[in-house]
């Protein structure tokens, strides 16, 4: 495997090519390298040597054609254009050994091989010491992301939103854990916390306490196939006691937002409700956003009839199927979102209190998170391009200004 890095010899071959005027491309060659290293090499490492600007005229392009007093020729004039040489600046690179330079009136630039290896390895040995930040640029980048931070923005979020701040969401991660803002506070331990969907163990096969012929996992994916134009949510339920109360969770897969609804029973009746009130709501229209759902096997879903059809007429009002056994990667969308309930609503967190404005205010701030799938867009911003905003406010969703997202249990005071 080549070496990334030119060495000392290497350097010292481009600078003998430059002095046996050979082009880039005739070095590059020599050296087993691209031209555009070589070009690169010589543009970053060359030295100037500025002309004598007492002793030598302004030297323009536009000299021939320029309409004005030669005279009054100087590097001010809007038309002033400096000259350029093509070996110095494109073939070559460097003036060294140029039989010209004697009588040549332009600045000279000069390659030495020793002087550009000692530059890289002062440049590698300062990157190295793994901060690469001036003390201004790292008091503003701390004094922005502490606060954000703080209301459990991811860095993701916290870039996204502060364009200013140029660096890369790895780059900032080393940062972190270097401790290079830990003088503001800013630790490991103020980092959202990363979570990845683990295999769940594979229980004992049980028996099935209901009939999911036509509407299991396999089924869905032949009614997709059949129907691609009917965008999917995904259903599911969220509760921190068996007692309840429960939040009935829907995530749309095309634009990755989340709404939630709260019931007092674990049932398929209490769970089918919520279509119901979302078909009055929203109106043909929109409950079309409901035409194709897929769920667990929950017992609150078990009864399909019941979310399928309209209590009124009968008729078929939307499509739900079940994903397999202990899959939730086959709904991953509303699993993977639950992460972002899980921190404002906690496993250890009462909610007997909880009430509806309580969730529409925690979605209405998950929605608001710039996501990377999205190209750096939130939900709220991906669903209001496709379907406009009035859906998200019978819905009871706001839009959440960046800076103002909050992730943490204290967004809500329901104890």
């Amino acid at each position: 495997m080549k070496a990334k890095h030119l060495t000392l010899d290497e350097r010292k071959t481009i600078q003998q090519g430059i002095e046996n005027r050979l082009s880039k491309t005739a070095i590059a060659r020599s050296i087993c390298k691209d031209p555009s290293t070589i070009a690169k090499e010589i543009k970053k490492h060359r030295t100037l040597k500025p002309r004598n600007r007492f002793n030598s005229s302004v030297i323009c392009s536009n000299f021939k054609q320029c309409k004005l007093s030669h005279k009054k020729c100087s590097e001010d004039c809007p038309s002033y254009i400096e000259q350029s040489c093509s070996l110095r600046d494109r073939s070559i690179g460097a003036c060294n050994h140029c039989p010209d330079i004697s009588h040549c009136r332009l600045d000279h630039y000069f390659y030495n091989a020793n002087h550009a290896h000692e530059s890289y390895l002062f440049h590698l040995s300062d990157s190295r010491q793994g901060v690469n930040l001036s003390e201004p640029e790292r008091l503003l980048i701390a004094q922005t992301i502490a606060p954000l931070l703080k209301k459990g923005q991811s860095l993701y979020q916290i870039l996204t939103n502060h364009p200013e701040i140029s660096l890369s969401v790895k780059s900032l991660y080393t940062y972190i854990e270097g401790g290079v803002f830990k003088d503001f506070g800013i630790d490991n331990f103020s980092l959202r916390r990363q979570v990845s969907m683990r295999q769940r163990k594979k229980l004992k096969k049980r028996r099935e306490p209901v009939n999911y012929d036509d509407h299991k996992f396999s089924d869905y994916l032949e009614f997709i196939k059949e129907n691609p134009s009917i965008p999917t949510t995904e259903m599911d339920t969220v509760y921190n006691c068996l007692e309840g109360p429960y939040i009935q969770t829907f995530s749309f897969q095309n634009t990755g937002l989340m709404i939630g609804f709260l019931h007092q029973e674990k049932t398929s009746e209490s769970m089918a409700s919520t279509l119901d009130f979302l078909q009055e709501l929203l109106g043909i229209d929109y409950f079309r956003l409901f035409s194709l759902i897929i769920t667990d096997r929950g017992t609150e879903f078990e009864k399909t009839s019941l979310f399928e059809r309209n209590p009124e007429t009968g008729q078929i009002r939307t499509n739900i199927f079940y994903c397999d056994p202990q899959s939730p990667s086959q709904k991953p969308h509303v699993e993977n979102n639950h992460n972002y309930v899980r921190d404002i609503l906690p496993n250890e967190r009462n909610l007997e209190n909880l009430t509806q404005e309580d969730l529409n205010l925690v979605f209405s701030h998950i929605n608001s998170v710039p996501r990377k799938v999205l190209g750096g867009r939130t939900p709220y911003e991906a669903f209001s391009f496709f379907y406009g905003e009035e859906a998200l406010t019978k819905m009871g969703i706001k839009r959440i200004s960046p800076d103002s997202v909050t992730l943490q249990p204290y967004l809500l005071k329901i104890e």
